[in-house]
């Protein structure tokens, strides 16, 4: 659980520093098919890890894993894999958003008979289950090529992205607690309710991308 807790730590520290990015499907094809290309192929600011990674000194140019020279071309590819990876960030968010409800069934039913194996070994099969999807689904959104502009207005995807940081606290507080729950250094109703607040701003957060304002 450890482990879990630092993973979790460590992508949350990239959040809090990073600027919001689109995460919108619509609105990426919106980058593939109608944005024009200008002669500045990056936008002028980046996730940090998406300018360690796809900058113009970015490290996948530097090993080769993406194109060195930047082109209309390349970035129209780049701009096609972003398209992909977040069609997977959509689609393990859902897994993970599945992961929390049926841990929600799973915990009143740990609460009660702590000593049922059958449940016990449940509980920690769907947490790790959850971990990894969650996990997943930041890294790309993280980890993806940059759009050809960011938007400077405030919009629902911001708002989906700052609630991101909310929801990635209540992971990491969830997974602590949980440790502490277990040892019996804490009360268990802490744990579930970082668990409950987690689930409500990470479904809330789902639902801003369906709100265009």
């Amino acid at each position: 659980m450890k482990k879990w807790t630092l993973f979790f730590a460590l992508i949350f520290g990239v959040f809090s520093i990073s600027i919001a990015q689109e995460i919108s499907l619509d609105d990426l094809m919106g980058d593939i098919d109608s944005e024009e290309v200008e002669p500045a192929y990056l936008p002028e600011k980046m996730l940090f890890t998406q300018k360690m990674l796809w900058g113009e000194n970015g490290l996948y140019r530097k090993v080769g894993f993406a194109p060195k020279e930047l082109t209309a071309e390349s970035r129209q590819r780049e701009l096609k894999a972003r398209r992909t990876m977040f069609k997977i960030h959509q689609a393990t968010g859902f897994l993970a958003a599945a992961g929390m409800i049926g841990q929600a069934i799973l915990g009143p039913k740990l609460y009660k008979d702590g000593t049922n194996f059958d449940v016990r070994k449940a509980h920690r099969g769907v947490a790790l289950g959850t971990n990894i999807a969650y996990g997943t689904t930041a890294l790309m959104a993280l980890t993806s090529p940059p759009p050809m502009v960011n938007r400077k207005k405030f919009d629902n995807i911001k708002l989906h992205k700052l609630m991101a940081i909310t929801h990635f606290t209540g992971m990491i507080a969830t997974n602590i607690l949980a440790q502490k729950a277990s040892g019996g250094k804490v009360d268990k109703k802490w744990h579930r309710a970082a668990a409950v607040g987690t689930f409500v701003v990470y479904t809330a957060s789902i639902v801003t991308i369906k709100l265009e304002f």
